[in-house]
């Protein structure tokens, strides 16, 4: 019974020191991630600026990211925790993968729903454009026809009337035919104001057909109009909801990574000389011994600037 207690007491100490690695591991591994992930952003905007010292101040802030995740792996394998290190940041990159496919499916959902309600308005518009010029057909083919009916009557008269005078003219001679110039001439107004009547008609109803028209048309503008105020919303709030998650996303990234680099600074020693390695690699381009540089950054830190500078004097 004596030896169960202190073997019972080491294995429950053993198991705590297991979890507290498998912790620590994880931990490093999320803060590993987020770290690679705004080293590859900085490096894009790198590339996207010229030569100069934009460039330089970029690439200074990529070698800083470069050393955090040095002395992480470093820290990571004196603790024996390098396969959990790996093992979280790789679920921590798939986990950010998934994260961005399913902001980008949200906005092609929404993109697709505007562009679903702006082809229902504009089916909706055809419609009724379709329907109003089927109206001003059937007005215009009645107005048409009403003045074949008018001209057919007049027509009709004309002749009447003439047959009846030639037929008077040849049995009293030529007395009737001042009558017939008079009737002749009534029918001819007669004739002459209905054509007018006809006309004002298919003005009228040509008019009336702009009209409809135009209200057709303003209604699918503003159809139109609301549609696509309805994907600039939805544009804009999916927009925003990127962005706040990504701020977050930055913001647990500096806070996490700001306190690896405090624990990992303080298990190990500074090493020398104290330059970046952009520095370096432009001391060694330009053939300037770091020794003799002083340095202008963030504890005496040798910049790229320093180097350049060095190189000129």
């Amino acid at each position: 019974m004596t030896d169960q207690g202190p073997n019972l007491q080491q294995q429950m100490q053993q198991q705590a020191m297991e979890n507290a690695q498998d912790f620590y591991g994880q931990s490093m591994g999320r803060i590993k991630s987020q770290a690679q992930n705004y080293r590859e952003q900085l490096e894009q905007y790198a590339q996207q600026l010229p030569e100069g010292n934009e460039q330089a101040q970029i690439q200074e802030m990529v070698d800083s990211y470069v050393e955090l995740e040095n002395s992480m792996d470093q820290a990571a394998q004196d603790a024996g925790v390098e396969d959990a290190m790996n093992e979280a940041s790789q679920q921590t990159l798939e986990q950010m993968q998934q994260f961005a496919q399913g902001a980008a499916q949200k906005a092609q959902d929404a993109a697709g729903q505007a562009a679903q309600q702006g082809q229902q308005v504009a089916g909706q518009a055809t419609d009724q454009a379709g329907q109003v010029a089927g109206q001003a057909q059937e007005a215009a083919g009645g107005a048409a026809q009403q003045a074949q009916d008018t001209a057919g009557q007049a027509t009709q008269q004309v002749q009447d009337t003439v047959g009846g005078l030639t037929g008077g003219g040849q049995q009293g001679g030529g007395g009737p035919l001042g009558g017939v110039t008079d009737q002749v001439g009534q029918v001819a107004g007669q004739v002459q104001d209905t054509a007018g009547q006809a006309a004002g008609q298919a003005q009228e109803v040509a008019g009336q057909a702009t009209d409809q028209a135009g209200q057709v048309a303003g209604q699918a503008q503003e159809a139109a109009g609301g549609a696509a105020q309805q994907a600039q919303d939805t544009a804009g709030q999916a927009a925003g909801q990127a962005q706040q998650a990504a701020g977050q996303a930055a913001q647990q990234g500096q806070q996490a990574a700001g306190q690896a680099a405090q624990q990992a600074g303080g298990g190990q020693q500074q090493q020398e000389p104290n330059a970046t390695q952009a520095a370096q690699q432009k001391a060694q381009e330009l053939g300037v011994d770091l020794s003799q540089v002083q340095g202008s950054g963030a504890e005496g830190r040798i910049t790229v600037r320093d180097v350049i500078s060095a190189s000129n004097q």
